[in-house]
């Protein structure tokens, strides 16, 4: 078992200064936690992603993914691809899955970013009545998974038990959390947090499939008869959760990964998904090669249907880790806490990608289904979830 004083200088020059002002059983604690780390990987995966780090395009042949035009298709092909969504999910093929690991920070709301509201209707409830109304239309229980994270997951909890899950039967709502990682400090050491044990942070929205793995959600599913799942985040307002055009594309094309999008506005600063030597993958705007701004047409909107037989073979393979910067609260040499740029550690769901034979990507209005909830002011803010909710009488 490694200890306190078997680390390198390199990872705890800020432990040795404090553990001094440690108790017993707190010294105890930190060693238990430092036994389960491997330190030579932490230390790799620092030197990757943040002392190596460079922004580069992808290589190999980039081109633009191929999408079916939703505005495009006639009136009749929309309902064929609804009819055949519909008797997917009746039939129990599918389950919701929900990214809801977020707090409310930005928005300068306390708690789960799903229990902010619009009018007395949260996120979360906005969402499960969609759910309901299918129940209802199909005489059917779609299954709805909800990921949370540490910083969160009592508080959702508390939340659904606090509104009776907001009608839905709480059989068929499972909570789960994804796996934490440490955080570092720009010089690479291990910090703590005011509980005196190892900072950590949720590992990004990509370990949704690591964490469905490490529970038994897709053995779960299998015995349910679920053959797609239905993914979203909580951040879209207008999301149409188990959209049944997209469930029906995804039946009739047998794709491994169904994807649905929107046109970008000009040099928009929101991910393109592109094909990159015939794999799908999504590209950040920062990666956009310079001149190429404008020459994608699909944006990410974090709306995806993959097959379950496709996710239990890929889960089990690796994603790539990306670096965030942000300030976290954390201990000083004092035991004060305060908040300092702290190195976080994230993988991204859409990396999964790279892993699927086969892709299909729908394409639809942005007025009708994408207005971002992430700030308290400004663009994709409180005020304009709240104008597109209006809009689309939603409010």
């Amino acid at each position: 078992m490694a200890n306190i004083q078997d680390l390198p200088k390199y990872h705890h020059h800020l432990i040795t200064e404090m553990i001094t002002m440690m108790s017993e059983s707190e010294k105890n604690n930190l060693e238990q936690e430092l036994s389960a780390l491997d330190l030579e990987e932490i230390k790799a995966l620092y030197e990757e992603v943040y002392v190596n780090r460079h922004v580069a395009a992808p290589a190999g042949e980039v081109t633009d993914v191929a999408a079916e035009v939703k505005r495009d298709m006639s009136d009749a092909r929309i309902q064929e691809l609804e009819q055949l969504g519909l008797e997917a999910i009746q039939a129990g093929r599918f389950a919701a899955l929900l990214m809801a690991g977020g707090q409310g920070t930005r928005l300068a709301h306390k708690g789960p970013k799903g229990t902010f509201s619009f009018d007395g209707i949260s996120l979360f409830q906005m969402q499960a009545d969609q759910l309901l109304r299918l129940n209802e239309q199909l005489n059917v229980t779609v299954p709805w998974y909800v990921m949370t994270s540490d910083i969160n997951h009592h508080e959702t909890i508390e939340f659904f038990s606090r509104h009776d899950y907001f009608g839905y039967p709480d059989s068929a709502v499972t909570f789960f959390k994804q796996p934490n990682i440490v955080a570092l400090s720009p010089a690479g050491e291990l910090l703590l947090n005011a509980g005196s044990t190892l900072l950590t942070a949720p590992n990004g929205n990509g370990g949704v499939f690591e964490a469905m793995a490490a529970t038994g959600i897709y053995n779960r599913m299998n015995k349910q008869g679920v053959t797609h799942v239905y993914l979203n985040n909580i951040d879209n307002v207008l999301v149409k959760v188990l959209d049944p055009v997209l469930c029906g594309l995804a039946v009739e094309s047998n794709a491994d990964v169904t994807t649905k999008t929107i046109a970008p506005l000009e040099a928009e600063s929101v991910g393109r998904v592109i094909m990159v030597d015939d794999k799908k993958r999504v590209m950040e705007y920062t990666e956009l090669p310079e001149g190429m701004e404008n020459t994608f047409k699909n944006a990410n909107i974090g709306i995806h249907i993959f097959r379950l037989d496709f996710l239990q073979e890929a889960s089990q393979k690796e994603l790539p880790y990306h670096l965030a910067i942000k300030n976290l609260a954390q201990l000083d040499e004092d035991f004060e806490v305060v908040k300092k740029e702290t190195l976080k550690f994230e993988k991204f769901y859409f990396d999964i990608f790279q892993y699927a034979q086969s892709f299909c990507t729908l394409q639809v209005e942005r007025h009708s289904e994408f207005s971002p909830l992430k700030n308290k002011e400004g663009r994709d803010s409180i005020e304009t979830a709240r104008q597109a909710l209006l809009d689309n009488g939603i409010l």
